[in-house]
């Protein structure tokens, strides 16, 4: 039975460093589905560091006014810049509740990919070099970075779940990369975390119950979608089935 896949957003924290190749030589980006549209990001970017005035820079790269200058130079030498495996590159509390830095992707019972700005979605062993973009920001050229990518990544994500089980654990601005008619017909559900009103639990709170959800996944402990239900696998969380989806409601 092939694995399910599971899809996370990227986290503006990352790990420092990287090794080769760099990115522009990284597989992901010399070949592969959505190389030519990783690589039309990629140059869009580094076009972006010399046309952009520091207001752009600093809306594209969510900073403030003082770290300008540093992410300019990041956005021209992002091409140059040395690469990790997405596993050990994204830092964010999703991640780190996860525990990804320490997981085998190839041993682990569930496939993940990482959504977000600059490559579209990454799986855990692709190469991602240090950055910083928001999916919101506007870059000469492509437009708005989620709207760009939204038009491009539908069929690819259709094709990468195919008929396998699909865990949707992404907010709302990297949920809209994946339109509604490219998941019709597929095996997909969606996790909301809610307060017991109904209302969306804490940002704070919902990313530690991403991290923990998405650890028993890959350690194959949630075996099917109905064990979140019957098992209730995490104590400070309480799964409904809400239609096709489920609501993780948290507990008082």
């Amino acid at each position: 039975m092939s694995r399910p896949l599971v899809l996370i957003p990227s986290s503006k924290a990352k790990a420092e460093g990287g090794r080769t190749p760099i990115y522009r030589a990284s597989p992901g980006v010399r070949r592969g589905p959505i190389a030519r549209d990783r690589r039309e990001v990629l140059a869009a970017l580094e076009t972006a560091a010399d046309e952009l005035d520091d207001a752009g820079i600093a809306r594209l790269c969510g900073v403030g006014a003082d770290d300008v200058p540093a992410h300019r130079r990041a956005l021209a030498e992002l091409g140059r810049t040395r690469t990790l495996p997405a596993h050990q590159r994204y830092t964010g509390v999703v991640h780190r509740f996860a525990g990804l830095a320490d997981v085998d992707p190839a041993a682990a019972a569930a496939e993940v990919g990482i959504v977000g700005g600059l490559l579209g979605i990454a799986m855990l062993d692709e190469a991602v070099p240090t950055y910083r973009l928001e999916v919101g920001g506007r870059v000469p050229g492509l437009g708005v970075l989620g709207t760009w990518w939204k038009q491009r990544l539908g069929g690819h994500l259709r094709r990468l779940v195919g008929s396998r089980r699909c865990w949707d654990l992404l907010p709302g601005e990297f949920a809209r990369l994946w339109p509604a008619k490219e998941r019709l017909g597929l095996d997909v559900v969606t996790v909301r975390f809610e307060r017991p009103d109904g209302r969306a639990a804490p940002s704070a709170s919902a990313k530690v119950a991403k991290g923990e959800l998405l650890r028993l996944l890959l350690d194959g402990q949630v075996p099917g979608f109905g064990d979140l239900v019957t098992r209730q696998p995490l104590v400070d969380w309480r799964f409904e089935e809400r239609g096709p989806d489920f609501a993780a409601v948290q507990r008082t």
